[in-house]
């Protein structure tokens, strides 16, 4: 659902985005999404065409029951639908206007009914600055004035004790610490963390369920540290870097193979607290010299080269500090790009992609990508955490941008 201020916005938004779906759907990677309705509801009012009209003569009810029985799909409302509405498969708000009070309590409620299959809910913020999280947060505290009193810091210590136990001595870890404690500590060869990140990597993909397993492990470990870490006196060996960190990359790894785009998770607030971006001290200090060249190609008309520096634009609203954020992000871009082109295996990649009897799929092709980014990274340590921190969640567009240069496009 996209909530919008204004029904002129709505209708703006009803092109813009027929218009670039019906050409993104002639990809054969979006080809599945092709009969996903874009729906747009208002009350009709003499100033605006109808809603009627711009949904293909369907009423409001027809399309509300479209919309209900379809997998994939888009519902633009102003106002309209905006509370009250109880789809439950409903999983992500676009909100491109300032909501407050009952009103946004309300609003952001569209998302949180539960149906099977559905494990999470997303709100996409475009407001300025991001103001309806302030907005939101400040609703909550007034209308739901509730102490929470169940904390249990030594119940939650034994719980602590036991998973580490469980972490300590899963086959995981007692096959693949050793060689991670190694590069980190004594041997700083780029091919033993390459090796072990394609081994996690394997062991997720070809072992679901217990993988899965040891991910929700790993969150209920990171969970009570987190808790209860400052709270009372803990054996240092529960907080030990090496261990955690261990493990943050298995979760990092989890989370991108099974493309948990924008969750943030208990691992991630562990180690980061804040929500949203802060530029880091290394974009306010002045710029070292680096391997990042500036590009000299021209784009045409598109604004950015890859279509990922457009999101980033979003996150940030902070003028001055975007021009600088995404001038770094485009050169590091360029150069990930320009490594793949070079290495061995992104050259096999290359060949994938360029197959013109789609022999392979679309996820084959996002894994390979996926293992080139993260051997480009650990061979960069000037990348920066904000850099990867911002493209570690989004590889699928990464790799369509990449795509996007061997055709020649920048659309």
């Amino acid at each position: 659902m996209l909530a919008v201020s204004s029904i002129p916005a709505a209708i703006k938004y009803k092109g813009f985005i027929d218009k670039y779906f019906a050409e993104i759907v002639k990809e054969k990677k979006y080809q599945r999404f092709e009969d996903a309705p874009v729906y747009i509801v208002f009350s009709d009012s003499q100033e605006h065409r109808s809603a009627g009209g711009l949904n293909a003569g369907l009423s409001e009810e027809k399309v509300l029951q479209n919309f209900a029985i379809k997998k994939n799909g888009l519902i633009i409302v102003v106002d309209k639908l905006q509370t009250g509405f109880d789809e439950p498969k409903l999983h992500t708000l676009f909100l491109d206007k300032e909501i407050r009070g009952i009103n946004a309590i309300q609003t952001i409620s569209r998302v949180n009914r539960t149906t099977k299959y559905k494990h999470d809910c997303k709100i996409i913020d475009f407001s300025y600055k991001n103001v309806n999280v302030k907005n939101i947060k400040a609703a909550f505290e007034y209308f739901s004035n509730v102490v929470v009193s169940d904390f249990d810091p030594l119940g939650d210590e034994e719980k602590l004790i036991d998973l580490y136990r469980e972490l300590n001595t899963h086959v995981v870890f007692k096959t693949h610490f050793p060689k991670f404690k190694e590069y980190h500590t004594t041997n700083p060869d780029v091919s033993i963390i390459v090796a072990l990140e394609d081994a996690l990597d394997d062991y997720i993909r070809n072992q679901k369920e217990e993988s899965k397993r040891l991910k929700e492990k790993i969150l209920g470990y990171f969970k009570i540290l987190n808790l209860i870490e400052f709270v009372i006196d803990l054996d240092p060996k529960y907080s030990t870097k090496l261990f955690l960190d261990f493990w943050r990359k298995y979760n990092l790894l989890y989370n991108q193979i099974n493309k948990q785009v924008e969750i943030i998770d208990d691992v991630e607030i562990y180690f980061d607290n804040r929500i949203g971006i802060i530029a880091p001290a290394e974009y306010k200090a002045k710029a070292k010299k680096s391997i990042f060249a500036d590009p000299k190609e021209t784009y045409g008309d598109n604004k950015y080269k890859y279509n990922i520096l457009k999101v980033i634009e979003k996150r940030n609203q902070e003028e001055e500090a975007i021009a600088e954020l995404i001038a770094d992000f485009e050169r590091k871009i360029t150069a990930l790009f320009e490594f793949i082109r070079q290495d061995e295996t992104g050259q096999r990649l290359m060949a994938k992609i360029n197959d013109d009897g789609s022999a392979f799929s679309q996820d084959e092709i996002y894994a390979d990508f996926a293992k080139l980014y993260r051997k480009f990274t650990i061979k960069n340590k000037d990348l920066g955490d904000f850099f990867t921190r911002e493209t570690k969640d989004t590889l699928t567009q990464l790799c369509d941008d990449f795509e996007r240069t061997l055709s020649g496009s920048q659309n």
